[in-house]
């Protein structure tokens, strides 16, 4: 059997297990239902590696989309800034046409007035 310092080491530990000296025969069972478990352990591995690569995946398809819904509403900010900028711009336009049409109606309405006889009034 081998010595205390063996049982702390693990590589040690797994070489005493492969050489079979660690236990009597009668353990044989106890080795085989141990790589049983490892087979059944290293399955249930690889279902968990398979598992977080497609969460992995799945966090890197969320990612992508945030990004591009991220950029959608950056160029829909944009349109909408322009889109008052144009507003803004068609307002000032509309109230200088107001203020050109108001002016050219009271002219008109002055030369009207002017044009018009004096009114008589009868006694």
């Amino acid at each position: 059997m081998p010595g205390v310092l063996a049982w702390r080491c693990p590589l040690a530990w797994t070489v005493v297990l492969l050489s079979g000296s660690a236990f009597p025969q009668g353990d044989a069972d106890s080795l085989l239902a141990a790589q049983r478990r490892l087979t059944e352990t290293s399955k249930l591995l690889k279902k968990a590696q398979a598992e977080f690569q497609q969460q992995q995946s799945r966090v890197r398809e969320a990612e992508a989309q945030l990004s591009k819904s991220q950029q959608r509403v950056t160029d829909d900010k944009a349109r909408l800034d322009q889109a008052r900028k144009s507003l803004d711009q068609a307002q000032a336009t509309q109230q200088a046409a107001q203020r050109e049409y108001d002016g050219a109606n009271a002219t008109i309405q002055r030369l009207y007035r002017e044009r018009q006889p004096p009114s008589t009034t009868k006694p």
